[in-house]
């Protein structure tokens, strides 16, 4: 936890000079387990649920539970060290950010909840070919696969080709499911999962690229910065350029929300962000829905890639 940002009083880190008048030898014995619990984490690639690390850090399954004033440091600590990876902007504010922030740790709170949504691929186990993925993909079966699941493979691939289509909104990717029988698609459903982040993973070992198409707003561009960041030179921005944006332009002000493109440093989609800055309005994909098809049609015919 970098003492520059505590010594600072930034509005984060109230709870903890709060903490300190009110008893510092408490909060001094309090952060040297947090300190420990952040050298401790699983190994890049591996995921272990919380109350199990909990365990193994401190012997208290619960000592890190968000009602504890432990739970509460130690997320404010992996905010801090994760802030300054660029993994993630500011303080999580809801449950999917929350989990967000875990995952970047690998550590899980819930394993059944957090799922991908996606078609034509393949895995394996440590036994061999996962026959329910063999069965899906021949199928043209569209699975939504929880994390629970994924942690039980050892390798994902397409089942044709080395390119992957990441699509944010799920109806924009049921509609081109739909038109594009074969093609592998994956849902994220807004922000990126756990369960997303594993099998792009296990997808990125094998060589894949991955072309993502988002929201044409700011929630939209840093999602397509955050995976570029993690898989760099895998990644393909798919119909996320200044062309699309007027395509699809709202009346939806996004003048307070303008500050999440501050983090961007990818010239293309600088690009776009620059835009938004002057038209301060939201674009959705929803009014891409026929150019991706199109685009995906022309990559992907007969069950092949092109």
């Amino acid at each position: 936890m970098p003492v520059k940002r505590i010594a600072g009083k930034t509005a984060d880190t109230r709870f903890i000079w709060h903490a300190y008048k009110q008893d510092p030898d408490t909060l001094s014995a309090q952060l040297t387990t947090v300190l420990k619990a952040s050298t401790m984490l699983p190994e890049e690639g591996k995921y272990e649920r919380i109350p199990f690390f909990s365990q193994r850090v401190t012997g208290n399954p619960h000592f890190f539970d968000q009602n504890r004033f432990e739970g509460r440091l130690f997320v404010h600590c992996l905010f801090t060290s994760q802030l300054l990876k660029g993994l993630i902007e500011e303080m999580p504010k809801t449950t999917e950010e929350l989990n967000e922030l875990y995952a970047n740790a690998g550590l899980m709170r819930d394993d059944l909840w957090s799922f991908v949504t996606c078609r034509a691929f393949l895995a394996e186990t440590e036994n061999g070919l996962h026959p329910v993925w063999r069965e899906a993909a021949a199928a043209g079966t569209v699975m939504n696969v929880p994390v629970k699941e994924l942690l039980q493979l050892t390798n994902i691939w397409p089942r044709v080709g080395k390119k992957v289509w990441i699509i944010e909104n799920s109806g924009v990717a049921s509609a081109v499911l739909d038109e594009v029988p074969d093609a592998p698609v994956i849902c994220t459903h807004g922000q990126f999962r756990t369960a997303a982040w594993i099998m792009l993973q296990r997808l990125a070992e094998n060589g894949c690229t991955f072309y993502y198409s988002g929201d044409l707003d700011p929630e939209g561009v840093a999602m397509a910065e955050r995976l570029s960041n993690r898989f760099p030179g895998q990644t393909v921005f798919w119909r996320m350029d200044p062309d699309a944006y007027l395509r699809v332009l709202s009346e939806e002000d996004i003048s307070a929300r303008l500050s999440k493109l501050d983090a961007v440093q990818s010239p293309k989609l600088l690009l776009v962000a620059n835009e938004m800055r002057l038209k301060k309005k939201a674009g959705y994909q929803e009014g891409l829905a026929d150019l991706l098809v199109e685009d995906l049609k022309k990559r992907w015919a007969g069950g092949k890639e092109i």
